[in-house]
């Protein structure tokens, strides 16, 4: 079998001869004008809150200035431009703020924080002066600000379901800087830790007191436990003595002689047992037992005889 060769064939004048693939040539062909700008139109709503956009006051700021100096109107791009400009500068302003504050290791800027970014920027104090009141009109400082709504009556009154402990009102009346026209504290359960166990009793009389009822409830415990442990008893020592035959009588005896000494109660059945009695072989398979006696043999094997030396057996002491 011959080895195919995986060099590439070379051009033969046939495949010349063939017309290659013809592919249509497309030219881009760019617009002589560019097209007509369309003015999208859009109208100037009227907003009540202005702190509601931080950066509509910053416009509104700029628009201020500007028409304090003698500008009529601004473009798009020039106010844009203004308001990042004043981005930009307060940016670097707060930035000097801020390391001047982590510096000192602080969570929260003072005064001395902006004093140094001011001299950072070479700005004195004095220069601050003139801005305190500025020229502009009072009419125009002023900000329209959104009502607030009132509260709805119809809603159910939370103090009476919670009770008075529970009113953040009184709240709310102890802070004077929360304005009056805010709505009512919540329940002090939405915002305050409550402790889960009372706080501990001080008084020696109630402590007393509580350890007297305490003890007086464990002794009407073991009273009752001595009780049932005891009818238990009797019914084991009744049940042993119904064994034997000797022993059931003497148990019957014992029972007739103890009814015929209680009197009305026994032939009443009314009888209780002693709560304070208690029984006193009670719990005798576990006490201690002494040392098992020894049994007498009856026919018991007589003694080994002792031993008799003989004259043979004897050593003489002397030869």
């Amino acid at each position: 079998m011959v080895p195919m060769s995986t060099k590439r064939s070379s051009p033969t004048p046939s495949d010349e001869e063939e017309p290659s693939g013809k592919r249509r040539c497309t030219g881009r062909e760019l617009p002589q004008t560019p097209p007509p700008e369309h003015e999208i139109a859009f109208e100037i709503k009227s907003v009540s809150l202005f702190d509601s956009n931080v950066r509509q006051l910053l416009r509104r700021s700029v628009a201020s200035a500007l028409d304090f100096v003698g500008f009529d109107s601004a473009t798009e791009e020039a106010l844009e431009a203004m308001c990042a400009e004043v981005d930009t500068y307060t940016t670097h302003l707060l930035s000097q703020v801020t390391a001047s504050m982590l510096i000192a290791r602080r969570s929260a800027p003072i005064p001395h924080d902006f004093e140094y970014a001011l001299h950072r920027f070479s700005l004195p104090l004095a220069s601050l002066e003139p801005h305190l009141r500025p020229p502009i009109t009072v009419p125009k400082l002023k900000l329209e600000q959104e009502e607030a709504t009132a509260e709805d009556s119809k809603t159910k009154n939370i103090v009476k379901i919670l009770g008075p402990e529970l009113d953040g009102e009184e709240d709310k009346k102890t802070k004077s800087y929360i304005p009056k026209g805010f709505p009512a504290f919540p329940s002090k359960h939405t915002y305050k830790w409550t402790a889960k166990e009372p706080d501990r009793m001080t008084d020696p009389r109630k402590i007393r007191e509580e350890a007297a009822k305490s003890a007086r409830m464990g002794e009407e415990a073991l009273r009752r436990l001595v009780k049932v442990s005891k009818a238990g008893k009797e019914k084991d020592m009744k049940k042993i003595a119904s064994r034997d035959p000797r022993s059931k009588e003497r148990h019957e005896l014992w029972e007739r002689t103890m009814r015929s000494l209680a009197g009305d109660k026994g032939v009443n059945g009314t009888d209780s047992l002693d709560d304070r009695s208690m029984v006193v072989n009670a719990e005798k398979q576990y006490f201690r037992k002494g040392a098992p006696a020894k049994r007498k043999l009856l026919n018991p094997s007589p003694p080994p005889p002792p031993l008799l030396s003989t004259s043979a057996d004897l050593v003489p002491l002397e030869p």
